[in-house]
């Protein structure tokens, strides 16, 4: 329901990007889709997580390869996101089902894989400066 939710607003979600002045401006009703995103935003959270545990670096990794790849179009990138989310996972079970005799838990490939690409972000965007 929640990613149901976000798909429709997707493109009102790149109108709320350029401010609320601005959305307001061009006739969005900025409280109500605020609070809309919030609300399914929240289902989407609290479906992952009851169905997958808490893998929270796959939710802040993969948004950032998907506008690496898409740019910053949310009509595009939301899809992006959810495509290279699935498929990252699938790759990471694999991972973790043939890495060793016994099954390695998803967090802590996904924390591997994660910690790593951070430090990378935080230096790209930081001019590589601590």
């Amino acid at each position: 329901i929640g990613m149901f939710g976000l798909l429709l607003l997707r493109w009102r979600i790149n109108i709320l990007s350029m401010g609320d002045k601005e959305a307001g401006a061009l006739g969005l009703n900025v409280k109500l889709h605020k609070s809309l995103l919030i609300l399914f935003a929240t289902l989407s959270t609290a479906g992952a997580v009851c169905v997958s545990g808490i893998v929270g670096w796959v939710g802040l990794i993969i948004p950032h390869v998907g506008r690496m790849l898409v740019g910053n179009d949310n009509r595009f990138l939301m899809p992006v996101s959810m495509l290279l989310g699935a498929a990252f996972m699938v790759v990471v079970d694999i991972l973790a089902r043939s890495a060793s005799s016994s099954e390695l838990p998803l967090g802590i490939i996904t924390a591997l894989l994660g910690g790593p690409f951070f430090v990378y972000l935080l230096k790209k965007t930081k001019g590589g400066n601590w």
